[in-house]
């Protein structure tokens, strides 16, 4: 009996030998095998063993770092940081962007092993190649500051065609819309302008004809319907016979629409175009003719009608003060101008421009400080472009000297508190840290009060929002 259970031993423990060296060459094949670099440091940091991928990762023999310390190897330049170190010191699992000497960029991930003490006996590292991944990354940093070349430079191509037009425009916004304006002229369909007063919607209005077949020898014309006594605008729009009523001429007289014939005619406010006017309005629209007060004789016309309101004409139509047949066929191709302080590009532009124009106008030398060019920029121009230029003339003609300060901006127009407006900061402190750490804190701040939001403040500082963000928590700058 005690022959067979010891025969029986034997062959349960050669079982289990068999088993453990069958799982020892799966683990060596994977080990050999495997795409990703492993290689087994020790508790020491010494590298016990490595896989030829890890060989091939690094572009380096065994024999030149199998056995060697892996601190020696940084000191040495083979990689520029060590995984197994953090490992070690930390006892905790660490990732970390790893370079060789060879070039080889890699994602490193150390994991401890412990033992049955717990006491850290081994660090399994595993190493990914993303060299190309860098490459490819770089080649993006690359291509968006080419495509941000060439987008700055299409936009000053863009400001420079509008500078021929003698349009004065840098916004994006602005310069989209008259890119459409330019692609509409060819086409004689209706467009409807819609925006605040002063926003520039005749600027608008003027491209469309200028860049359209008929800019060359046809005529342009302009009404303002809300400008003309209501007796007055139907004669002014349509004309009249002899004795269409009394004082009139005794040949009668052409209206605007006649005159504008193989042109274009601009109907601002068409808002305030009374009802019945509304009727002939869409005659003209629809059948290309109309009737002359007082006459019966039917005029054909060749016109482009371009309209523009500041009112919501819909809300009108709702209201029963505008037709909805007549909305319809004005409201075609609509284009709505943005108001001044939605496109704070063109303040600074507009300002310049209307300095130089009135320099020319009377003889000045006036230039715009820097502070009040914050200033302008702070304001919200409730009355747009034309308050714009209504108060750079008054600035120009009422300032004593040259330079326009921020204290040439009128008392009665108020900027928002919010605004930093030629803010003065005390530096505190006596040491260079100090002084340093104040003034950063202050540039900080004002950028992030003069931006939208952190990723422009990072931007207009030349950083990183991660840098920035880690400065606000440092000078415990909130966000906005």
């Amino acid at each position: 009996m005690g022959m067979e259970c010891e025969s029986e031993n034997n062959e349960s423990e050669q079982d289990e030998l068999s088993r453990v060296k069958k799982r020892l060459r799966e683990l060596e094949t994977v080990f050999e095998y495997c795409h990703d670099g492993i290689s087994i440091v020790d508790s020491n940091g010494k590298i016990v063993s490595s896989n030829p991928a890890m060989q091939r990762l690094l572009k380096i023999a065994a024999e030149d770092y199998v056995g060697k310390n892996v601190s020696d190897l940084v000191k040495e330049g083979t990689f520029d940081n060590s995984v197994s170190t953090k490992v070690i010191s930390t006892g905790r699992p660490v990732t970390i962007l790893q370079e060789a000497s060879s070039g080889t960029r890699c994602l490193t991930r150390g994991v401890p092993v412990f033992n049955e003490e717990g006491r850290l006996e081994l660090v399994l590292v595993n190493s990914y190649d993303v060299t190309e991944l860098y490459a490819l990354r770089e080649s993006l940093r690359q291509s968006q500051k080419l495509a941000g070349a060439y987008q700055a430079e299409l936009t000053d191509m863009r400001v420079a065609q509008m500078q021929k037009e003698d349009i004065v425009v840098r916004s994006k916004k602005m310069l989209d819309i008259l890119d459409l304006a330019r692609r509409l002229a060819a086409v004689d369909t209706t467009v409807l302008l819609v925006g605040e007063s002063g926003t520039g919607k005749e600027v608008v209005a003027t491209l469309l004809h200028r860049a359209s077949p008929r800019r060359s020898e046809k005529p342009y014309i302009k009404l303002n319907c809300g400008a003309i006594p209501r007796d007055l605008l139907e004669a002014e729009l349509f004309g009249y016979d002899h004795g269409a009523f009394t004082g009139a001429a005794r040949e009668g007289r052409p209206g605007l629409f006649e005159l504008a014939d193989g042109g274009s005619i601009f109907l601002d406010e068409i808002g305030e175009l009374p009802f019945d006017l509304q009727v002939k309005l869409l005659r003209i629209l629809q059948e290309r003719e109309f009737s002359r007060i007082g006459g019966s004789r039917v005029v054909k016309v060749d016109v482009r009608i371009i309209a523009a309101s500041n009112k919501n004409l819909a809300e009108l139509v709702d209201a029963g003060r505008f037709r909805k047949d007549l909305y319809y066929r004005l409201n075609v191709v609509p284009i709505e101008v943005p108001p001044l302080r939605d496109r704070k590009e063109d303040i600074v532009a507009l300002a310049q421009h209307y300095v130089r124009h009135f320099n020319r106008k009377y003889g000045f030398e006036k230039v715009l400080s820097a502070e009040l060019i914050d200033a302008m920029e702070c304001y919200a121009w409730p009355g747009n472009v034309r308050e714009l230029v209504n108060l750079v003339e008054r600035m120009a003609v009422t300032s004593r000297g040259n330079i326009l300060g921020s204290e040439e901006f009128p008392m009665d127009i108020s900027v928002p508190k919010n605004c930093q407006v030629n803010q003065e900061f005390i530096i505190k402190g006596e040491s260079i840290q100090e002084i340093v750490g104040e003034t950063e804190k202050q540039v900080i701040y004002d950028a992030l009060q003069k931006n939208r939001n952190t990723a422009l403040a990072a931007k207009s500082l030349g950083i990183s929002r991660a840098t920035l963000a880690r400065k606000m928590r440092k000078y415990g700058i909130g966000r906005r």
